[in-house]
């Protein structure tokens, strides 16, 4: 199996924060215009960092032996394949795999969840979880794109879909 991964440029980035509205509107079913005016409600799972003149934009990096995995007390966070795979009905929010994260790349976020009386989406609870970045898989199925939204989204081309190589984290 394919093993993909976001690569950034650092030196692209201009922080116009465009790859996290996109990542929310991917993520939450809206247009890109809604995510802006949602982006204060919404957890993006891409993170736009500055540091001095250093501008990047943060997701998760699929690490081979991922510490977010083997920390997780739930099995919500797993490698399968080789690919970090979330289960945030699995998520109990207790954060030590934001902690184990070398890359800062989780964060905490109120997601929808469908309720045990199996409602449906529309009609789902919020919950606190766990959320980085799954590079956009199930919008890409369901959009027919090729790359996730970020990717997509970026006017300076900071980002792009790579194969991942067989090495650490």
């Amino acid at each position: 199996m394919s093993r993909f991964m976001i690569e950034s440029f650092p030196e692209k980035c201009r922080a116009c924060h465009r790859c996290e509205i996109a990542c929310i509107a991917a993520h939450n079913g809206l247009t890109f215009k809604e995510a802006m005016k949602k982006r204060d409600e919404l957890v993006a799972r891409v993170h736009v960092v500055k540091s001095g003149s250093i501008k990047d934009a943060v997701s998760c990096h699929q690490c081979d032996d991922a510490p977010c995995t083997r920390i997780c007390p739930t099995g919500a966070l797993r490698q399968e394949n080789g690919v970090v795979v979330s289960r945030v009905q699995f998520c109990s929010g207790c954060k030590l795999c934001i902690m184990a994260c070398p890359y800062g790349a989780i964060s905490l976020g109120s997601i929808g969840m469908p309720d045990a009386s199996g409602e449906t989406m529309a009609q789902h609870i919020r919950k606190n979880v766990a959320v980085r970045c799954d590079l956009c898989v199930e919008w890409r199925k369901k959009e027919g794109k090729s790359v996730p939204a970020c990717v997509e989204a970026c006017p300076a081309k900071a980002r792009s879909l790579v194969e991942k190589q067989a090495h650490g984290y």
